[in-house]
């Protein structure tokens, strides 16, 4: 049985305090600008499944869930971020440490439906979808007119698209509602066993542009050049050139993935080996 006191943003309130010191975003009064720089300095933090990978390796048995103090120790240490839910989790725990009306929603993805989740923020009589597990570092408001996040009046799904080159690509759908502290908790927990943690990925978005790695396959842009291509130097090599991950972390992951996967046959007979996010 879960606890979910756990759970209580409150509860984490002495991370959220350090990130907001480090950082220094302390504020007079709330604004959407100092939401801005919040996004802004939470995108530091990468999105990888390293981390989860060997979280989920060392407490098969207990709780793998990524609380913000790991999140921050294991930054400081190995330059690890996380997955969308520790991340998810991470922000919503800043955001209500300066008082701010959030909640959580799930998203429905190609990879399957409830495979996603990010926060949606209400300010000043308008909404906002914040996705840090998507690296998206600006608040895009919620609204009928913005063609990046069209609404479809019959099912009140809302979906995001961005673009890629010259053509619009849809990301994931979800639909304005809250999602409870125990479903978030359920999806959370099955996320360590879903097919996104068959394979090593990691990604960031800063100022010099996008870069994704999934295995030997890697995609880059910076400014308006897309670059796609896969390689064949060890991964670890890229995660230190990229993110600064040491190569040792990187081989201990695919070790414990292996681990990982050949427990998950012994559950479940039927999985295959061609998992992927």
């Amino acid at each position: 049985m879960i606890d979910l006191s756990r759970f209580d943003t409150r509860n984490h309130f002495q991370s959220a305090d350090f990130f907001v010191r480090k950082n220094t975003l302390q504020i007079d009064r709330q604004s959407l600008t100092h939401v801005v720089k919040i996004l802004r300095a939470f995108s530091k933090f990468p999105y990888e499944n390293l981390s989860k990978i060997l979280r989920l390796n060392e407490r098969w048995d207990d709780s793998p869930y990524r609380f913000p103090i790991n999140i921050i120790d294991d930054y400081d240490r190995f330059r690890f971020g996380g997955t969308c839910f520790s991340l998810t989790y991470f922000l919503k725990t800043i955001l209500d440490y300066f008082d701010y009306e959030t909640s959580v929603v799930i998203m429905d993805m190609k990879a399957g439906k409830n495979s996603h989740c990010a926060l949606i923020l209400k300010f000043d009589s308008r909404e906002f979808l914040l996705d840090p597990g998507y690296l998206l570092y600006q608040p895009l408001e919620i609204d009928s007119t913005n063609p990046v996040l069209p609404l479809d009046p019959v099912t009140g799904t809302y979906s995001l698209w961005t673009t890629e080159g010259a053509r619009l690509k849809w990301r994931y759908s979800f639909q304005k509602k809250s999602t409870e502290l125990t479903d978030f908790v359920s999806f959370w927990n099955d996320s360590f066993h879903w097919k996104s943690m068959s394979g090593i990925c990691l990604s960031k978005r800063d100022e010099n542009g996008f870069l994704y790695i999934h295995n030997h396959y890697m995609q880059q842009i910076v400014g308006h050049t897309r670059h796609k291509c896969n390689f064949k130097e060890d991964i670890g090599v890229l995660a230190e050139r990229y993110f600064g991950v040491s190569p040792e972390i990187v081989r201990h992951a695919e070790i414990a993935l292996t681990e990982n996967m050949l427990r998950e046959k012994e559950v479940n007979p039927k999985i295959t080996d061609s998992i992927e996010r």
